[in-house]
């Protein structure tokens, strides 16, 4: 019998309060709400990057529903073909459950986005539909998280992991920040959606770490029966 151990649901737990507090925040239109954002919103202002800017707008639209859906057929098709079905399956299905639950609170909170509450705000891209919680942050919080998780399984080099730990961990940071930017997203939008998005991976690992790690257990053994 595979044993399931507690540390992700801690985790999750954790961060669904840091969601849930924001979510009331919002709902409630509480001040310290309009604090957060507005303090973040001028620092991004008076900082901005400008000489980054292409570099930002094409990661926030790698970041878009469309894109992520495909990077997501992408990688679970690379692990099918590699035989880690369990592993195919957990990015899958991680993948659409945060989008459905996303888009679903998104609908229930309906919090206009920036740039629609504040006319003289202009948006870098398009955005359409509700501002919290961020969709891009949970999205991308899931996938390169999935990545991270996946790589301490299945690689072996201690240097590779960290690599795509390191790579993977900015690719989420940037994104999040990218959404303010091209101002369509509160900085609460952003914290929203990591926070959501790293609770359902942390309880999607929780169903499907044993079956992954028992899988990367048998292939490192016939790695090493193979050397």
């Amino acid at each position: 019998m595979l044993k399931r151990r507690p540390e992700p649901l801690y985790l999750a737990a954790i961060t669904l309060f840091i969601f849930i507090t924001l979510l009331t925040g919002v709902l409630n239109d509480s001040g310290w709400i309009h604090t957060i954002d507005k303090q973040i919103i001028a620092a991004v202002n008076r900082f901005h990057p400008v000489t980054f800017r292409p570099l930002l707008i094409l990661i926030t639209n790698l970041g878009n529903p469309v894109s992520l859906v495909l990077l997501t057929v992408v990688l679970s098709l690379v692990l099918l073909l590699k035989r880690y079905r369990y592993a195919a399956l957990f990015a899958a299905g991680t993948g659409a459950s945060v989008r459905l639950i996303n888009d679903g609170i998104k609908c229930w909170i309906r919090r206009p986005r920036p740039f629609i509450e504040d006319t003289q705000i202009q948006a870098l891209v398009h955005a359409a539909g509700f501002s919290f919680p961020s969709g891009h942050s949970s999205g991308t919080m899931i996938f390169y998280g999935t990545i991270i998780l996946l790589a301490w399984i299945l690689i072996k080099r201690q240097s590779i992991k960290w690599l795509v730990t390191c790579l993977a961990s900015a690719m989420i940071l940037v994104t999040g920040y990218s959404r303010i930017f091209v101002h369509v997203h509160y900085p609460t939008d952003v914290f929203a959606g990591f926070s959501l998005g790293f609770a359902l991976l942390m309880v999607s690992w929780w169903c499907f770490g044993p079956y992954l790690t028992k899988r990367g257990g048998e292939q490192s053994k016939k790695r090493i029966a193979q050397n």
